[in-house]
């Protein structure tokens, strides 16, 4: 009798993680005809919400706060990556790009053709669909427009990600993260395409995952402070610039370097 109580909450918890991705994409699409700048803010709050994943130091079968030397070696690396993009911003946002569709890709755990379409979609499918409006983008986090051979470069990325997401489709049309991302990135402001697809495809699967290997509250332990000291920095990061002390450029920077250790740190074959 025990079973059936068990069953019927694995299928509500089932039910609920198929129905989120879509709730974000409503969320989305609201922001989406309110105007460019609610959207833009909504993405990055997207991208804001999805970091809480790499928040707590998960190794070992556990899951505990970053020690204070743990944190301070990634401050440093992050530093010292977001000093690249300062000084080579094509470069490091070129290495920024490659890193996390490999990233993406293998966070799905085996499932190549899924990763990889989620990757390419992520990484290039705003720029295959919406090219002008993710052009400006690009402009405005270097500083200067990119060359046209390197927009078109990720532009086939995207093109990739579509062609094999519609291949993964095929043979697994339920899929809701895959088809919310895909919708994401044809009808969102590319800020808000990305994350989106960020966090219902990436960061909230690897959340449930690491919820259910340790349990809420000791995710949660191990997130919060980490999860606070980055909200708190995001904040004084957005005054700085809107007051005019920190360039666009720089703040990108910053953003961009502060997640690069997480990906080459984080143990994705778990």
């Amino acid at each position: 009798m025990a079973a059936a109580p068990a069953a019927n909450e694995g299928r509500s918890a089932h039910g609920v993680r198929a129905a989120l991705p879509f709730v974000v994409l409503a969320v989305a699409g609201v922001a989406q005809l309110s105007g460019t700048s609610i959207a833009v803010v909504l993405g990055l709050i997207f991208f804001l919400i999805g970091t809480a994943h790499g928040a707590g130091d998960e190794q070992d079968g556990t899951i505990r706060p970053f020690g204070i030397w743990q944190a301070a070696a990634y401050i440093v690396a992050g530093l010292a990556v977001a000093a690249v993009f300062v000084m080579l911003p094509l470069a490091g946002l070129t290495l920024f790009l490659g890193l996390s569709l490999w990233h993406f890709a293998r966070s799905l755990h085996g499932d190549w053709l899924r990763g990889w379409a989620y990757a390419a979609l992520v990484i290039g499918g705003s720029m295959a669909l919406r090219f002008e409006e993710t052009a400006a983008v690009f402009a405005a986090i270097l500083g200067f427009a990119p060359p046209d051979i390197w927009l078109y470069g990720v532009a086939t990325i995207g093109l990739a990600g579509l062609a094999l997401a519609a291949a993964q489709l095929l043979r697994q049309p339920r899929d809701p993260a895959l088809i919310v991302s895909a919708l994401a990135v044809a009808f969102l402001h590319p800020v808000l395409a990305v994350g989106t697809a960020f966090l219902v495809g990436h960061a909230l699967p690897l959340q449930a995952e690491q919820a259910e290997r340790h349990g809420c509250d000791a995710v949660l332990r191990a997130q919060w402070i980490t999860s606070a000291l980055a909200l708190a920095g995001t904040v004084a990061l957005a005054l700085a610039w809107n007051a005019g002390f920190v360039p666009l450029t720089v703040v990108a920077a910053l953003a961009f370097g502060m997640t690069v250790p997480h990906m080459l740190a984080e143990r994705l074959e778990r």
